[in-house]
């Protein structure tokens, strides 16, 4: 029994002095009292055969790792809302002018607007060729409809275009047909009606070039 006893203490006597001196070599520093005295290299042990084999050997507590991240920290993030305006209107974007009179045309569409704000909204008209060939810039009226103070949220505009004293006779256009004649273009405007010293941001903050620039390839930043 002594024997045995003595046996098993020589064997935990080895087996302290193995640990200690693992412990003590690969653990990190904690004050001045306990410096680091590992080494961090791997022991990298290679097969030296001359086999397609490939083999290697490394301890458990040095092999290659990374850190994860840890949070340390949190920043509360707000952002300031902009004007958001959205126009959609009926028949592709298209009025076709009906013929009142023999030299009178009229014509309305049907856009409907979206906005997070009040708005006021214009509109005018430009000829192209065949318009300066019909009729004289100041042969043309234009009128939209709710015009001012239009509240915030979905409202429907009718645009409406007057023609008159038309040429018929009017040089390069296309004689009598089915097809309509193209004469320009309804320019529709709009404006936030809020005065900018009432509506000034009061979110002030950073816009660095450095910004990091969005996830998505092809999105302009600026």
């Amino acid at each position: 029994m002594l024997k045995k006893m003595l046996v098993v203490t020589a064997v935990l006597l080895m087996a302290g002095t193995a640990f200690g001196g693992w412990a003590t070599k690969f653990s990190d520093p904690v004050d001045a009292n306990h410096p680091a005295t590992f080494d961090r290299t791997v022991d990298w042990e290679v097969n030296t055969d001359n086999s397609n084999l490939t083999q290697r050997k490394g301890e458990v507590w040095n092999w290659p790792a990374t850190y994860d991240y840890v949070k340390i920290g949190e920043i509360r993030v707000q952002m300031e809302i902009g004007f958001w305006i959205k126009l959609d209107c009926q028949t592709d974007r298209i009025m076709k002018l009906k013929q009142r009179t023999i030299n009178t045309y009229g014509g309305q569409s049907v856009c409907t607007s979206t906005t997070n704000v009040a708005t006021d909204w214009d509109a005018d008209f430009t000829r192209n060729a065949n318009g300066e060939a019909l009729f004289n810039s100041d042969r043309v009226a234009v009128s939209i409809s709710p015009k001012t103070n239009v509240p915030a949220g979905t409202t429907q505009h009718t645009i409406k275009v007057k023609i008159w004293d038309v040429r018929l006779a009017g040089t390069n256009v296309p004689a009598p047909s089915k097809d309509c004649v193209d004469i320009g273009v309804v320019n529709i405007k709009v404006r936030p009606a809020v005065k900018p010293n009432k509506f000034m941001s009061g979110c002030s903050g950073e816009y660095p070039v450095y910004s990091p620039p969005p996830a998505t390839e092809g999105v302009p930043w600026f």
